[in-house]
């Protein structure tokens, strides 16, 4: 609770005094800053009707969870990872059109929520640094064969595009469990099973068990379609009825799933879709963004006058396509930087566009041909594995950041 005093010589201006709820390393969160998150998760799970458990344990989960934004957020400074405010608005205008609105409409819509346009985009600079950490702690880790992307590619025809609607509850095992913790983590899933069809809330269970991190979501995933989901998450849901909670076992955890709604599947629309090369450069402590873009510019100027594309990606280029003489593949628009995305809808084939401003970095592409297609792409099913295993390695590098880290609770409510 804080606490109102008066400072020594001045006692008709009191001052409030913010209790330290936790210490994370040299930083604090405070009760206010956690009361408001409070408040604000508990107005989202009544707009979306869930039930809410204690406020006691909500105060305690969402507590745990701002630890580990925060060590997030302190690794990605030492790192030197920082979102520009070109960055923020792209992803502020990609989340509105997203929802079908205009970025007017998004943030009176947030408003209505309760969360001010100041807080929320400090909240997305928190959510695109911690999304540039994971890229940089796990992608170079993260192996995808091309027998992995063929099964994905057969996985989704045999789905014929169905989506389903699913919550989630995760227990995880310790990465040395034994056969006897393994089995008691089950007995304790089942047990959480038993309470829910005895009439427990799954979205309560969740929020109280679930070691998710949609877990204070309910355990809510949304829809996805079946390369959205783990394998053996769709070989269950595909014989699950709406309503049903059934026990899924994995190797390094137990998951207890409701099927909330399902889709049958549609061919839907064809998708433009472009063949790329690239160019990337990033400025760094010692090259300057305008730097970079007039190196960039340089380098454009001398493919109009005959140099290689391929070859100077080779010699330049900081993305992973360099080794591939800056060959991206076939992408769909909606995965491109949004600058990307308008430049390749128009730009002559086999003309040079850029510099353009992407994530931590800029640009230059070649469009070397367009068409239409339904379905998924190799490269997409590519991105789709490299994220659901680095989202699984991330997770275990979390848990060793933690253990490393220095955390006290000096105002742990009970």
């Amino acid at each position: 609770m804080s606490m109102t005093v008066p400072p020594v010589g001045l006692a008709a201006h009191p001052v409030t005094i913010d209790k330290i709820m936790a210490v994370v390393n040299n930083q604090v969160i405070t009760e206010g800053s956690l009361d408001r998150r409070v408040a604000l998760l508990e107005a989202r799970l009544r707009a979306h009707g869930t039930g809410l458990p204690p406020r006691s344990l909500l105060t305690r989960r969402v507590l745990s969870q701002m630890v580990v934004e925060r060590l997030e957020l302190q690794y990605a400074k030492r790192l030197g990872i920082h979102v520009g405010a070109t960055q923020l608005r792209h992803a502020e205008r990609a989340l509105a059109a997203r929802n079908h609105m205009t970025l007017t409409q998004f943030r009176q819509a947030l408003a209505r929520q309760g969360l001010t346009s100041a807080r929320f985009r400090r909240k997305l600079t928190h959510e695109l640094t911690i999304r540039e950490l994971v890229q940089r702690r796990i992608g170079g880790h993260v192996t995808v064969t091309h027998s992995a992307v063929s099964r994905l590619l057969a996985q989704m025809r045999a789905a014929e595009g169905s989506r389903y609607h699913i919550a989630e509850i995760t227990l995880t095992a310790p990465t040395t469990a034994d056969h006897a913790q393994r089995a008691a983590l089950t007995a304790r899933a089942r047990g959480i099973l038993a309470k829910i069809r005895a009439g427990e809330p799954f979205s309560q269970a969740a929020i109280t068990y679930s070691e998710d991190t949609r877990a204070l979501a309910g355990g809510d995933l949304g829809w996805r379609t079946a390369a959205h989901l783990r394998p053996r998450f769709v070989r269950a849901v595909r014989h699950m009825r709406v309503g049903q909670v059934r026990l899924v076992t994995g190797h390094d955890a137990d998951y207890l799933l409701k099927l909330k709604g399902k889709k049958a599947g549609a061919k839907g629309r064809a998708r433009p879709e472009v063949l790329l090369r690239e160019i990337l450069l990033r400025p760094s402590r010692v090259v300057s963004a305008v730097a970079v873009r007039e190196k960039l510019k340089a380098l454009k100027a001398r493919i109009e006058h005959g140099r290689s594309f391929a070859a100077l990606a080779r010699a330049y280029s900081v993305a992973h396509s360099a080794a591939r003489g800056g060959m991206l593949g076939w992408a769909g628009l909606g995965h491109l930087p949004p600058a990307v995305a308008a430049a390749a809808q128009h730009l002559p084939l086999h003309a040079v566009g850029g510099p353009y401003p992407v994530r931590h970095g800029q640009m230059l592409i070649e469009v070397l041909a367009r068409r239409m297609r339904r379905g998924m792409t190799r490269a997409e099913a590519h991105r789709i594995l490299q994220m659901r295993r680095g989202n699984a390695l991330y997770v275990r590098w979390l848990q060793t950041l933690r253990d490393d880290a220095y955390v006290r609770y000096p105002g742990q409510r009970g």
